[in-house]
């Protein structure tokens, strides 16, 4: 699973990179009741598969966390993040869909 932004959105160098390719990690804390979630940017799939450095982004890489019951969310805590972040990234006015190949 990946997130594919329809946004474009700029680099901290100031390139503007459109249909980035976002690489999503979670994990469960300790208690289980919160996920920690974050995403890596790359210009694309192509780049991301050949080992290239990930872009530089202001604040859409930083970690978060949010609240997960296991008992009501459900055990698939990859999917959760996806929409997770999708739903912060459209708080920042980015439009990303999770990609599920």
């Amino acid at each position: 699973m990946a997130l594919q932004l329809e946004t474009t959105i700029t680099t901290v160098q100031g390139f503007e990179v459109e249909n980035a390719y976002g690489r999503v990690s979670v994990v469960d804390n300790t208690t289980g009741t919160q996920l920690q979630a974050s995403v890596v940017f790359y210009v694309n799939e192509t780049l991301y598969l050949g080992g290239a450095n990930p872009l530089q982004t202001s604040g859409l890489n930083d970690l978060s966390l949010t609240p997960y019951n296991r008992d009501v969310d459900g055990s698939d805590i990859l999917s959760l993040a996806h929409d997770y972040l999708i739903q912060l990234l459209a708080d920042q006015g980015i439009v990303a869909v999770k990609l599920l190949s």
